[in-house]
């Protein structure tokens, strides 16, 4: 993996969990817990690349 690709799936994490993070804080509790997909997205994507 690149070190572009890295940086970009860090702050796409750190975006998604503020995201939903701020939307619980606001009582949003729908829009909160839609956004955690995502970070399964994120791991799906990212497992093939981690060394054993």
């Amino acid at each position: 993996m690149t070190k572009a690709a890295a940086l970009f799936i860090i702050m796409f994490t750190l975006a998604v969990i503020g995201f939903g993070t701020w939307q619980l804080y606001a009582g949003n509790l729908v829009a909160a817990f839609s956004s955690f997909p995502f970070l399964l997205i994120i791991y799906v994507f990212i497992k093939p690349f981690r060394r054993p």
